[in-house]
């Protein structure tokens, strides 16, 4: 019965961290500047509007990014978008709902944060408690969240701590049946979230694995065959993934642009400022305070460390130097490793690593000695936490307005959202006479972005005449796109929409409600 209530406290404590997580941002009404943020807010759109027409998922976009049909759905996962549109059809009301979902995805991180760390500690619940707080309040954590605004790498940033711990099991503690579960498992959640998040986190596991086997050999055997049997549980799993993804990767698309990596600044110098001032802001990628002061102070734990737990605590250090302009980067541009854009991505794997080593150092500080101490390790993370979403509250105010006229609905990439703008500013109810600040390009068409500013602006042709069609004339379905088209001359037979095709045979067009042949033109264009 004790053991109940122990993990019924556990999971309280986790709801109230979650709750603390998003709390200084609903009481302010606003979805802050971010990165990324008017990207995923109408991919979020896209999912609401599908699951309010009776359907759970959608390849195409049209409720979102300016409704030309861009693959957006085949090339970023939705299926964790799916318990937004949950709670959107609840609460109504966007800005709540967005935040809902971060506290909901907080609280999943922690159960599975958890759940890595009661394997790894071998069943101590304290220190599996200690771990899930430590990753899920880190800067990195947060900084996905509200600085980029992130949501695919975020959800795949859950399950992180499920793919380590499974190859774990497998190389360190020889339990494949359970690692090679964990590990399939955990992989294919990253892939469900997060494309590239899963295909780094491979990557990573190939070169520590590498780096294993030069040490040890023995059960090598037994290690590649789990491997290779988890793997292909992993394919399996991910088929609902990959199977439309390579189906879109034939038809010539414009996957996200590699960054120039001879001007990769990320110096050891900004990874320490920003930890030190604990930063969440745009670019402002680190660890935070805490964990860098408990990874320096680990330097005098070396010789307490297991075997295990100094490799862990080793790798996180190379790996920390491993992402800044330290390495030679640029070497590398021409390579497949440019696919991974920024190499700070791999904080997602460290900051997992560091907060194991952290749990080690504060139990040998004896700070969790007693449920005093543990209380206080609590606390201080979690006071971190509110100090660093506050600062950042405070610096998004003073540097950038609410949107309220049209001008600013037109270019919101600086501009604060809140209730009152939030369905002004998506895409589908724009009334600028131009879309060019919805021209989203990841997963178009290639042939299509030569000409992305004339189908981001909804210009129809017929013949040699041209016109922009407002967003009031276009309506959308599930999967259908509806133009109301006036005042336009009957002298040609060639009717050139803003419309994206892919697999030429995965549509069908109706003209007056009678169905037409169509082409494409050499811009994939309807």
């Amino acid at each position: 019965m004790k053991k109940y209530i122990q993990y019924i406290g556990i999971i309280g404590l986790f709801a109230i961290i979650s709750y603390l997580y998003v709390w200084s941002f609903i009481r302010t009404g606003i979805i802050y500047v971010s990165s990324d943020r008017i990207f995923h807010l109408e991919r979020l759109e896209e999912a609401y509007r599908t699951l309010r027409s009776g359907h759970l998922l959608s390849y195409i976009s049209t409720y979102s990014a300016a409704r030309i049909g861009i693959a957006t759905g085949q090339g970023y996962p939705s299926i964790n978008l799916i318990i937004y549109g949950l709670i959107r059809l609840i609460l109504v009301k966007p800005v709540i709902s967005y935040y809902s979902y971060i506290m909901v995805e907080q609280f999943l991180g922690l159960i599975v944060a958890f759940y890595a760390g009661w394997i790894f500690f071998k069943g101590s619940k304290k220190r599996a408690l200690i771990f899930a707080v430590i990753l899920r309040t880190s800067t990195y954590v947060m900084y996905n969240d509200f600085g980029r605004a992130d949501i695919g790498e975020a959800w795949a940033l859950i399950f992180v701590p499920l793919v380590l711990i499974g190859y774990y099991l497998i190389t360190a503690r020889r339990d494949y049946t359970r690692g090679v579960l964990i590990l399939s498992l955990g992989l294919s959640l990253e892939l469900y979230s997060h494309i590239l998040s899963a295909v780094i986190t491979i990557l990573f596991l190939m070169g520590v694995y590498g780096f294993h086997l030069l040490s040890d050999r023995t059960n090598i055997i037994a290690e590649l065959k789990s491997l290779i049997i988890s793997a292909i549980l992993f394919v399996l799993e991910s088929l609902i993934i990959l199977v439309p993804l390579i189906d879109l990767l034939r038809e010539h698309i414009a996957t996200p642009g590699s960054s120039l990596w001879s001007r990769y600044n990320y110096s050891p110098v900004k990874l320490v400022k920003f930890s030190l001032t604990n930063s969440i802001g745009i670019d402002s990628e680190n660890i935070g305070i805490i964990l860098l002061i408990l990874t320096f102070i680990g330097i005098f734990f070396l010789k307490k460390m297991s075997v295990n737990i100094r490799k862990i605590y080793i790798i996180s250090i190379f790996s920390l130097i491993l992402i800044t302009n330290i390495f030679p980067w640029s070497l590398l541009q021409n390579t497949p490793l440019r696919i991974i854009q920024f190499p700070w991505r791999l904080l997602a794997i460290i900051i997992v690593l560091l907060s194991v080593c952290a749990v080690f150092i504060l139990d040998n500080m004896r700070m969790l000695k007693y449920g005093g101490g543990v209380a206080l390790v609590i606390i201080a993370f979690i006071t971190s936490m509110v100090i660093s979403e506050q600062k950042f509250i405070s610096n998004e105010k003073s540097m950038y307005h609410i949107a309220r006229s049209d001008k600013d609905m037109a270019d919101l990439w600086d501009k604060l959202i809140n209730s009152s703008n939030y369905n002004k500013m998506l895409s589908i109810n724009q009334t600028a006479d131009t879309n060019k600040y919805f021209t989203y390009n990841d997963y178009n068409k290639k042939s299509a972005r030569e000409n992305d500013v004339s189908i981001f602006n909804h210009e129809v042709s017929i013949g040699s005449y041209r016109k922009s069609i407002s967003n009031k004339d276009i309506k959308s379905g599930y999967q259908e796109i509806t133009y109301k088209l006036r005042g336009i001359p009957s002298n040609s037979r060639i009717l050139t929409l803003p419309f994206v095709i892919y697999d030429k045979n995965n549509y069908k067009v109706y003209l007056n409600s009678r169905e037409v042949e169509f082409y494409e033109n050499k811009y994939s264009q309807l």
